[in-house]
């Protein structure tokens, strides 16, 4: 491993949330809202179970090499070229998933809060604080992130709470009307957000104490599922069903409703600032996963040098690929329920399965 650093099973459990929740709280309930209706807030739940089939195969296959990051193993499995193709793929595809995390942070900030700014402005700010925390290592953004989970989520049940007397329960009103199954198709689009604990297979060797991955994993998986449903029927009992189709952050847009109710003015700044602490978390997350990866497939033993060339490639991509709302709208309703699965899922279960078949790496 090229980072030493130690986490926790509570700091993993804290990174995997903070990972999946702090964009996917922003983009997906508009998405499946339009998708689902009045039930969209069922979708979490069912998701949670394709979450959990990513997690098992991702663990299975870490724990065959409990010391080493998934990029590091491939050749071991498939062959030197094929595996260091295969690492770099996921370099790559770390990379392009950093670019559209900070698509998304930057282009919330810009909306809600400073107009003015310019985005690449905003993306260079967010990216400097990001790698600066991998600068400093993979122990370090737990720590940080220790401090930032519990404001985040704070800041989330004072919303809810504030909002709960004007919920309207005739918005849920009729339930499953029309079966369950559109609430399952709506599950594809969380999916890909769940998928996102794939991360174990770059975090799992920094666990201090592995046999607790399952543990935390779970508790992952139950803890979004119960927050992104309970935003998600917010949403609706405030807004209905209809009206928040035609809003870019509805979560942003609940803050908004409690200062126009006059009772307390201005608590979507907390939302904005909540955002960027969760975001810098995030992208750190995701920067150190494609640094250690592009060190490995580039046989380095410094994996910080690959970091000013990755912040500038997130940037160049996230400014030429999703330069304006609607492209980055498009991919993740229409592109990330199939890419996500492939990365997080179909690609790592081929390899483990080549894995078990080969004999390679200890038993899991």
């Amino acid at each position: 491993m090229l980072d030493r650093g130690r986490i926790s099973s509570v700091q993993l459990f804290l990174l995997l949330v903070i990972a999946e929740a702090a964009t996917a709280f922003l983009y997906a309930p508009s998405s499946v809202i339009k998708m689902v209706g009045r039930d969209s807030w069922l979708t979490p739940f069912i998701a949670a179970i394709s979450g959990l089939v990513v997690a098992v195969v991702c663990i299975a296959l870490a724990k065959r090499f409990p010391q080493q990051v998934f990029t590091e193993y491939l050749p071991q499995i498939l062959g030197k070229i094929p595996g260091k193709i295969l690492a770099g793929v996921y370099t790559a595809v770390f990379i392009h998933l950093s670019s559209v995390i900070m698509n998304q942070s930057s282009a919330f900030i810009h909306v809600a809060f400073l107009r003015e700014t310019p985005l690449v402005a905003l993306e260079i700010i967010i990216g400097l604080a990001s790698i600066y925390g991998v600068y400093l290592g993979i122990e370090v953004i737990a720590r940080q992130n220790e401090l930032v989970w519990p404001v985040w989520v704070l800041s989330i049940f004072i919303i809810i709470l504030l909002v709960a007397e004007s919920i309207n329960p005739d918005n849920f009103r009729p339930f499953l009307e029309k079966g369950i199954m559109p609430v399952i198709k709506g599950s594809a689009l969380f999916s890909s957000f769940r998928g996102e604990v794939f991360l174990l297979l770059m975090l799992y060797p920094y666990l201090n104490k592995k046999e607790d991955v399952y543990k935390s994993a779970v508790y992952h998986l139950l803890t979004t599922a119960v927050l992104l449903g309970i935003i998600t029927a917010a949403i609706i009992g405030v807004f209905g069903e209809l009206i928040p189709v035609y809003m870019v952050f509805p979560i942003y847009n609940l803050a908004r409703y409690i200062s126009l109710a006059r009772f307390v003015e201005r608590i979507q700044i907390l939302i904005v600032v909540m955002w960027m602490f969760g975001v810098i978390v995030k992208l750190a997350v995701f920067y150190h996963s494609a640094a250690i990866a592009a060190a490995n497939t580039l046989g380095l033993k410094n994996y910080r040098l690959t970091l000013l060339p990755i912040l500038a490639g997130t940037i160049i991509i996230s400014r030429l690929f999703y330069g304006d709302h609607l492209s980055l709208t498009h991919f993740l309703s229409h592109i990330f329920p199939y890419y996500g699965p492939v990365v997080e899922l179909v690609i790592p279960a081929l390899v483990l399965l080549i894995a078990v078949i080969l004999k390679k790496g200890g038993k899991s």
